[in-house]
């Protein structure tokens, strides 16, 4: 079981630990019904309880309360040890996976399973730790009553084993009922998103705000649905329960006393132990929903996982080391070749077979209309997607899959679809004084300051969000420079910054700038001019 795994981690040594602790608290609850069962026959004969009995009463009340908090707070202390364990592993596998397996994966399916399911294990978990307990005092109680009557301990346990193979059967329902709750869930936060990510888009368009409102409905009536399917099958579970255990009691009382001579001697014994039974059965029964979607998720993370995995990782890791790469003079691509494809395999778009050499210091221009395949060529040229078919070298030296990390550390990248951090991450010993002059110099000084490690607000423009990422890529210092049409959500002012004063500033620090741009009235400010269509490349030529 997934639930036990996630509990074991790297040993079983706590695990032990704590069913050692929690068998004792199930046992110490059993002698007290012992005692109960015996002080209220020494009542019955009319012999008050003696101050041993109140002493051992005590003694047992006491272990059975220390135990049970003890087992109870030390498995959710394991718990969230080993949640925490899970949610770090996962992370660290998405920070060092390809670009194309979160891409394929999608934004949906990962916050789903990182935030939902695990949020989920660790509120449900604890619960399903008080189910296990009581399990021990169930076994516990049907072994007190093989001590009072064998024929009601095989009645009592055949009967129980039956019910609780009930909820088994059942149990794999639910599962397939969950995972189509997890489908929808991932849908609709996918959905969701396009409120949010394309609220412009759609407040000026009222078919496209209205269609997408109508696909928001069906994906939350079907999850409504599949969540009404879940519910009812819970119930369906809960009532067998409540069936069963008056059944259970109906037999010990009414059934069992005809069958057996001397049964009614101890027939408020069974009884009183089969009251006991009722809490650990209906605990168990209730906590059947919550194994079920604790496995259901833990699936989901782990399925996550190998997904993870299956889609490739650097072989050398993040760890920061000095590349290899550093002080290059010649980067080449020969016979580079990439393609996407859907989740069937069928190729949607492929760019190449194209070569492509950039030499140390220069400002090569991408330019070709718009699906020509000019961001994905950055991607390659980035080393964030791996080639299908080529080659790549470094002064002649083959970029393989153990050094593509190391390559990759030669660049810093602005994409169109940049993510602005508000710290400068990588760069915590940056001084302040040196940022402040940075925002000064991308005019943003009345709009943002740098205080405390971190930029004071991101709430600005796309244009000053791409001068705050530019502040951020220049303290980097890397030898090659991305940009992914950079310029295009710049006033006229800012752009001629941009291709007049940043660039020929990194040519003259001796960086590589490869950038993406439509601005053909900048174009001969470049030494190179690449132009992308239909995936290859059609011209590569110095500038006029």
């Amino acid at each position: 079981m997934h639930i036990l795994e996630l509990l074991k981690g790297r040993g079983s040594a706590d695990l032990k630990k704590i069913v050692a602790i929690t068998c004792l608290a199930g046992l110490a609850n059993v002698v007290l019904i012992a005692i109960v069962n015996l002080a209220a026959e020494q009542t019955a004969l009319a012999y008050p309880p003696s101050a041993r009995l109140v002493l051992l009463y005590l003694t047992a009340f006491g272990i059975y309360y220390m135990t049970n908090r003890a087992s109870l707070l030390s498995a959710n202390d394991l718990l969230q040890e080993r949640l925490g364990e899970l949610r770090f592993r996962v992370t660290d596998k998405v920070r060092r996976a390809e670009l194309r397996t979160l891409e394929r994966l999608g934004r949906g399916e990962i916050d789903a399973t990182l935030s939902q399911e695990i949020h989920h294990l660790s509120r449900d978990v604890p619960l399903l730790v008080s189910a296990a307990q009581s399990l021990f005092l169930l076994w516990f109680c049907l072994l007190y009553i093989a001590t009072l009557s064998t024929a009601s301990f095989v009645v009592i346990t055949a009967a129980t084993l039956l019910a609780l193979a009930g909820f088994w059967v059942r149990r794999e329902s639910l599962n397939r009922r969950f995972r189509a709750v997890h489908a929808r869930e991932a849908e609709m936060l996918e959905t969701l998103r396009g409120f949010t990510d394309g609220f412009q888009e759609i407040r000026l368009n009222a078919d496209k705000n209205d269609q997408l409102y109508g696909h928001f409905t069906d994906v939350v009536n079907r999850l409504e649905s599949e969540n009404v399917a879940v519910g009812g099958q819970r119930v369906v579970l809960l009532m067998f329960s409540n069936a069963f255990l008056y059944g259970l009691l109906g037999v010990v009382i009414l059934v069992l006393p005809i069958f057996f001579q001397g049964y009614t001697d101890i027939i408020y014994k069974i009884a009183a132990a089969a009251m006991f039974c009722v809490g650990p059965v209906a605990s168990v029964a209730s906590a059947g929903h919550l194994l079920t979607r604790a496995e259901v998720g833990l699936a989901h993370v782990h399925h996550l996982e190998q997904q993870l995995d299956g889609g490739g990782r650097s072989a050398t890791g993040l760890d920061s080391q000095p590349s290899r790469f550093q002080g290059f003079r010649t980067i080449t691509f020969e016979g580079a070749v990439f393609s996407y494809r859907d989740p069937d395999g069928t190729v949607t778009f492929t760019t190449g077979p194209w070569d492509f050499t950039v030499q140390r210091g220069e400002l090569v221009f991408l330019v070709g209309g718009n699906g020509a395949g000019k961001s994905t060529t950055l991607k390659l040229l980035c080393g964030l997607y791996m080639l299908d078919a080529g080659h790549v070298r470094v002064d002649g030296q083959p970029v393989d899959q153990e050094a593509r990390q190391e390559y990759r550390e030669l660049f810093s990248a602005i994409f169109s679809d940049f993510h602005l951090f508000d710290r400068l991450y990588g760069q915590e010993d940056a001084d302040p004084a040196v940022v402040r002059a940075l925002i000064a110099r991308m005019e943003l000084e009345a709009k943002v300051d740098f205080v405390d490690g971190r930029f004071t607000t991101l709430d600005l423009s796309t244009g000053q969000r791409k001068r705050l990422a530019m502040i951020a890529s220049l303290l980097e210092a890397r030898d090659i420079y991305v940009f992914d049409e950079w310029a295009a959500d710049q006033d006229a002012h800012f752009r001629d910054v941009f291709y007049t004063e940043i660039l020929p500033q990194l040519k003259r620090e001796g960086r590589t700038v490869i950038a993406v741009t439509h601005d053909d009235k900048y174009w001969h400010l470049c030494d190179r001019r690449v132009v992308m269509d239909l995936g290859g490349i059609a011209a590569d030529s110095a500038a006029v």
